[in-house]
């Protein structure tokens, strides 16, 4: 019975974890560029992965944040959203 006890509590811990999500995603600005080197854990339920491009004025798209989500952000004027559910997929 104590082993079944001790068995229930290590799954309980591993399952419940510290809160993060083992999802990682490169997650920076156009500002914190050295940010973007290494992906990050995203928090709990953020599973998403994406990158936020804007037109620069001579048309070509530019990367302009990276992150995590929980869903699809909604692009705002001028914005293009790139998503991604796989592990650190939004590193270009």
């Amino acid at each position: 019975m104590k082993t079944l006890l001790l068995a229930l509590a290590v799954v309980a811990f591993m399952c419940l974890g510290s809160g993060e999500s083992s999802h990682r995603c490169f997650q920076c600005n156009h500002k914190t560029l050295q940010g973007c080197a290494t992906p990050k854990p995203c928090k709990e339920s953020y599973n998403t992965c994406y990158t936020v491009y804007v037109p620069e004025k001579n048309g070509e798209l530019k990367w302009y944040m990276k992150a995590c989500g929980r869903m699809r952000p909604t692009a705002r004027y001028r914005e293009i959203v790139k998503c991604c559910n796989t592990q650190e997929c939004n590193n270009d």
